[in-house]
């Protein structure tokens, strides 16, 4: 009777079993999909967060606005992005640092080679001076520091917006040999956030002893612009392991606060100080805005210029420099280095980035995994 009993539930359990299984496989191929739904939905927005901040360096570079200084401000937007999602693929994921400096120089120095060769060319062609020095300098990525005379922002030669691309490289160096000692991500959290501080320490230091005109360069060294990257960093680890939700309303606030603190008319020292933590909270909860603003950011024209923004970065400059020898000015000017970054972008950056990566990278590339130059998959 037992035995009866007992087959006939084994029975049951084995006529139920593939059923049971194809359940489950079905809930899996749901929650697999969800997880990309939103996946793709942040790296839609991070995309178009790249968007608007390359729009504000050509609004800054080629509109007559004078009582914002928004071409800074859409620096800091790429770096406060950059820092977030440099802290997760490095400390959570734990990317190899092979691979990280394999997408880095990737996604980086092929076409920021070109650019800087080009500049230096241009400069030649119209007999502009310069130094071997100099362009050596911006090679390496020391061009903030090294020579001393002429300044970065004194020569001649359409580089002066490589600075940005210095404090990256220094910030992604520290970081990365961070996880050579550092393992628990609340622990490195804290000392980035400490970083940050000392860069905020260090600009206070440089406002305090110095005329405005010495203090730009100085505020856009590694030791002070670093803030942005470092604390939205070890905020975003922080965030992600106590999983902190702000309501819909706070991002975007926080947003308009840090966008206040660059309106000329206020102390400068606000956009060195506050900004760095009123950008970095924002951007960790982009996730989490409105449905409307997240729809603006995700449209398709902040995400094309998301998508090209390092290409037009790096090529917007020469044409803001010689717009004053372009036939239509400063409109035509924008125009011509937004093409020629499209341009950039389609013949040279990508392919050679997806190049790269197939050939001697280990793992695949995605969107969003690979900081504020990241686009697409790759």
């Amino acid at each position: 009777m037992h035995v009866a009993k007992f087959s006939s539930i084994f029975g049951c359990i084995i006529h139920r079993l593939p059923q049971a299984v194809a359940q489950t496989r079905m809930l899996d191929i749901h929650a697999a999909e969800s997880q990309l739904k939103h996946r793709s939905a942040r790296v839609a927005v991070w995309d178009g967060w790249r968007g608007l901040a390359v729009l504000l360096v050509l609004s800054g570079h080629f509109l007559d606005i004078s009582w914002i200084w928004e071409d800074r401000m859409g620096v800091d937007i790429f770096f406060v992005l950059s820092g977030m999602l440099m802290s997760s693929i490095l400390f959570e994921q734990r990317l190899s640092l092979r691979d990280f400096y394999i997408r880095r120089f990737s996604r980086i120095l092929p076409v920021f080679i070109l650019c800087t060769l080009c500049m230096y060319s241009i400069a030649w062609v119209f007999k502009e001076k310069f130094y071997a020095q100099e362009l050596l300098a911006n090679l390496f990525f020391i061009r903030a520091y090294l020579p001393v005379e002429p300044g970065m922002w004194d020569t001649t030669v359409a580089v002066g917006h490589l600075w940005s691309l210095n404090v990256e490289e220094h910030a992604y160096i520290i970081m990365s040999v961070m996880t050579l000692f550092l393992v628990r991500p609340k622990a490195i959290a804290w000392w980035l956030i400490a970083l940050a501080a000392l860069a905020i320490v260090m600009s206070f230091n440089y406002y305090l002893n110095s005329t405005k005109d010495e203090l730009l360069p100085l505020i856009s060294r590694t030791e002070t612009a670093g803030a942005f990257i470092f604390f939205s960093a070890g905020y975003g680890l922080l965030k992600r392991k106590h999983n902190w939700i702000l309501p819909c309303w706070a991002p975007v606030a926080l947003f308009a606060l840090g966008l206040g603190c660059y309106v000329n008319i206020l102390p400068i020292w606000l956009v060195f100080a506050v900004s760095p933590v009123l950008l970095g909270i924002a951007v960790n909860h982009l996730q989490e805005i409105p449905q409307r603003v997240a729809d603006l950011l995700s449209s398709q024209f902040f995400r094309l210029f998301g998508l090209w923004s390092y290409s037009i970065y790096l090529w917007q400059q020469v044409f803001y420099q010689y717009s004053y020898k372009i036939p239509g000015g400063s409109l035509v000017a924008c125009i011509l280095a937004i093409g020629t970054g499209v341009v950039s972008f389609y013949l040279f950056e990508n392919p050679l980035r997806r190049w790269i990566n197939n050939r001697w990278s280990a793992t695949p590339v995605y969107a969003g995994d690979i900081g504020f130059n990241s686009r697409v998959k790759g």
